[in-house]
């Protein structure tokens, strides 16, 4: 299910887990990815963005592990109008019905000794950030990013801006029960 925010663009996409066993869990609380520009308030405060990072098939991925999979940003999901769609696919009535423009971060390495959990960084090339546009139907799930702190934490670092400010992060396999029998 897609919340419509205006035109053609959404600002936030609902769908259900998939259990380790590659099924949908009726009894889990459906998995939302929002991507929300900062916005003002009737008062004129602003209201800072929110772009959620998820778990992204890359093909081959299976339905345990990290192999097959990389972690993204979402930015912005969209459809594309019927006109652009025949232009775009030989077969635009086999094509995918929405998108996502999605912002990398490195491939999954082996995970930290210490805890168990995955590092992982932006992809920068020429000073930007590696994008690409995705067919949601390659987001497994919404994941969960733990900054990687150094001994003090930036001041600057808020929920909305440390996505942008840190260089390195780890993934919370923790975060909830399909995580941990997702990200093995």
């Amino acid at each position: 299910m897609v919340s419509k925010m205006d035109g053609e663009a959404f600002k936030r996409v609902k769908f259900h887990t998939i259990n380790a066993s590659g099924y949908r869990d009726p009894t889990a609380t459906i998995d939302s990815v929002h991507c929300q520009p900062p916005q003002k308030d009737n008062k004129g405060h602003i209201i800072p963005g929110r772009f959620d990072t998820v778990l992204v098939n890359e093909g081959d991925g299976g339905t345990t592990g990290v192999n097959g999979y990389r972690v993204a940003q979402v930015r912005v999901i969209f459809t594309l109008t019927s006109h652009a769609a025949a232009a775009l696919f030989c077969t635009p009535a086999k094509a995918p019905t929405h998108f996502a423009y999605v912002e990398w971060f490195m491939p999954f390495g082996q995970p930290e000794a210490n805890h168990g959990l995955y590092k992982i960084s932006c992809v920068i090339r020429n000073g930007e950030r590696l994008a690409s546009i995705i067919d949601i139907s390659d987001i497994r799930r919404s994941v969960h990013l733990i900054p990687k702190f150094g001994p003090v934490v930036p001041r600057e670092w808020t929920s909305s801006t440390v996505l942008e400010l840190c260089s390195s992060f780890f993934v919370n396999s923790f975060s909830d029960r399909h995580a941990y029998l997702t990200i093995i």
